[in-house]
């Protein structure tokens, strides 16, 4: 059964293009600029800060600089990576790289305000026991096959976590969580690189949003899975991921990829909407029109978001 790669990037203040960012956030109350973050590179880094009484509003959120949390949580899910009920995938690597005022603890018994791809944040699915040879950095598991580094360069404030992970994990599902530990009054920015494998089967090719737009339709579920790249979404049959997509989403566009007759099929689309990377990933040998879209604003909208999923910003042409 041949497979599929696929891969996704979230930057959230920091940016895997970056070598050594200086990116921090001040998290000292006593300071001037409390709540302020520096030198952010790309997207938003976040801040746990439950006291909303004495501080309303933080100044990273007026420069929108920030996401903030009012609310402390031991485990957080941020956002989820893949999710395909009925089928597997197969976890293969990550990079996870954090700036955060908590650095990794002692024999790296935690992974402190470092995200990585599972739901055990903590522990992961890597860490089946404490490692005893953190006296030095970076630090290398041959059995569980990762690379821990602290501090490897330095930020005005605070530390520099990166675990570096390689191997096979199969998985339905994979959020992105973080380790909060319940503490308040903690920041972090971090960019992730995550790729996993799946077996190679009909597409739905549709930006979606996981707690809003899919996770509410078990009939969605049923038809395919959800990636956070908006294609890697596979299903059992083509047909019934139409005529599924055409009814929760008529006003929408969308594409559906036949992975046996390999043909991409267009919903208030055009070929002319079709990104260059996507069809050298999917290589279809036609593409069909199963409705024009009635409004270029909605098929644009598809192409901006799927371009920003898959880190293709901006648009690889100018378009009608």
């Amino acid at each position: 059964m041949p497979f599929n790669t696929a891969t996704v990037r979230h930057n959230y203040g920091t940016a895997t293009w970056t070598t050594t960012p200086a990116t921090y956030c001040q998290n000292s109350t006593s300071a001037s600029d409390y709540g302020k973050c520096y030198y952010i590179a790309e997207g938003k880094a976040v801040f746990v800060q439950s006291d909303t009484a004495t501080y309303p509003t933080l100044l990273c959120e007026t420069d929108n600089t920030c996401i903030r949390y009012t609310s402390t949580s031991w485990n957080r899910i941020l956002r989820t990576i893949f999710d395909y009920p009925g089928k597997q995938a197969i976890l293969q690597y990550f990079q996870s790289r954090s700036h955060s005022n908590m650095g990794i603890v002692g024999n790296i018994t935690h992974l402190f305000n470092l995200p990585v791809p599972s739901d055990d944040a903590p522990y992961l699915w890597l860490f089946p026991a404490v490692n005893y040879e953190v006296s030095s950095w970076p630090v290398y598991d041959p059995v569980g096959n990762w690379k821990a580094y602290l501090n490897p360069y330095k930020i005005p404030v605070g530390y520099v976590n990166i675990l570096r992970w390689q191997g096979s994990v199969f998985t339905s599902y994979a959020p992105l969580a973080v380790y909060e530990g319940g503490i308040n009054n903690i920041w972090y920015a971090f960019d992730i690189k995550i790729m996993w494998a799946y077996e190679s089967s009909p597409l739905a090719v549709i930006p979606l949003d996981y707690d809003r737009d899919y996770a509410p339709y078990q009939e969605l579920r049923s038809a395919f899975g959800y990636a956070d790249t908006g294609v890697d979404q596979p299903g059992w049959n083509a047909d019934d991921i139409i005529r599924v997509l055409r009814e929760l989403f008529p006003n929408r566009a969308w594409a559906v990829f036949d992975d046996r007759q390999y043909v991409l099929y267009l919903y208030n689309l055009t070929p002319d909407y079709v990104p260059d990377w996507l069809i050298e990933k999917l290589s279809p040998t036609a593409m069909k029109v199963l409705q024009p879209p009635a409004d270029a604003a909605i098929a644009k909208a598809w192409l901006d978001l799927l371009n920003e999923r898959n880190a293709q910003i901006p648009p690889q042409a100018e378009l009608p």
